[in-house]
């Protein structure tokens, strides 16, 4: 019985080593086909040259004619009736010869009043010297505040005064010449000092200062 056990297992194990398990089927590869299509390149025509111009263009000229304005003539001022009016009503001032000291004579003012913002506005002022030494001139005012009188500035210098060369001095003061530190007064007095200088430079002789005889005003009085 034991040997019978041996054989069929001995059987057993020859049939196994006999037979070979069935080999599985290998798939079929699927091959892909990829169409290209291609295009025929369409062949461009250049355009077609347009011609141009024959004629020449036109030239600019470089010089370009000035034209000269005409002259406009200036129309001439004529005296109003109120300017005649106003400059007969100016009074002039005679300086006494004492005020001169020796070093000039006839001191005179073409008005007693100036202004800044009316009539007159512009003060001559002519004086003889008294020796033939006197060359030059030179002329200085001072603001004195009104009614008070209480702050008189200092002595302003305005320069040398015009000559005819023969002892004759002279200048026109206009109310713009006033330092502007002062221009802003209602009213003031307006004080001269004059210089006799000879030709050397040397001081010949001085006025007395000339006070409160010419009035400053911003406005028409």
């Amino acid at each position: 019985m034991k040997r019978l056990l041996l054989l069929t297992l001995a059987l057993l194990l020859a049939a196994c080593g006999v037979v070979q398990p069935a080999q599985q089927a290998q798939p079929t590869p699927v091959v892909q086909t990829v169409v290209v299509t291609v295009i025929a390149p369409t062949e461009v025509v250049p355009p077609t040259s347009v011609p141009l111009p024959t004629q020449e263009p036109t030239q600019v000229p470089t010089d370009v004619p000035t034209v000269a304005p005409t002259a406009t003539a200036e129309p001439t001022l004529q005296p109003t009736a109120d300017t005649a009016s106003q400059t007969s009503n100016l009074t002039s001032v005679n300086v006494d010869n004492a005020l001169g000291k020796g070093a000039f004579v006839n001191i005179t003012f073409s008005s007693d009043l100036l202004t800044l913002n009316c009539f007159p506005r512009d003060l001559e002022i002519s004086m003889n010297a008294v020796s033939p030494d006197v060359t030059r001139a030179e002329m200085y005012y001072r603001v004195v505040d009104q009614p008070s009188a209480l702050y008189p500035s200092e002595w302003q210098l305005v320069g040398n005064m015009g000559t005819d060369g023969k002892g004759t001095f002279f200048t026109t003061f206009n109310s713009e010449t006033i330092n502007p530190n002062f221009r802003g007064l209602d009213k003031a007095w307006l004080d001269f000092q004059f210089i006799a200088i000879n030709k050397g430079g040397g001081v010949v002789e001085r006025t007395q200062k000339i006070e409160r005889l010419v009035v400053y005003s911003k406005e028409c009085p």
